[in-house]
C-alpha cells in the first residue's frame, strides 16, 4: 500500500467545495484548507479498514492486527459525528 499524500491542487479543489457548501462566506479560508487536507489524508484509513486482517497459522483472523485497530477507530470516529 502506498502512502496517500494529496496534492496542493486536490486540497485546493476540496477546500473550494467546502467553501461553497458553507455558503461561500469569506473569512474561513484556513479552516476550509485544513478540513480539506484532513479529509483527503483520511482516505487511506477507510481503505485499511476494508482490508482482511492477516490470519494465524490455523486460519483464524489475527486479533491484534492494524486492520482491527483502524476498523475500531473508524467506528468510533463515525459514532462521534
Amino acid at each position: 500500500m502506498t502512502i496517500h499524500r494529496p496534492t496542493e491542487e486536490q486540497i485546493r479543489a476540496r477546500a473550494y467545495q467546502i467553501h461553497l457548501q458553507r455558503g461561500g462566506e469569506p473569512g474561513h479560508e484556513q479552516d476550509d484548507w485544513l478540513q480539506a487536507e484532513y479529509e483527503l489524508i483520511q482516505l487511506p484509513t477507510e481503505e485499511i479498514a476494508d482490508l482482511e486482517p492477516p490470519r494465524t497459522e490455523d486460519g483464524r483472523p489475527h486479533t491484534k492486527s492494524v486492520v482491527h485497530v483502524v476498523r475500531a477507530a473508524v467506528v468510533l470516529v463515525g459514532a462521534a459525528f
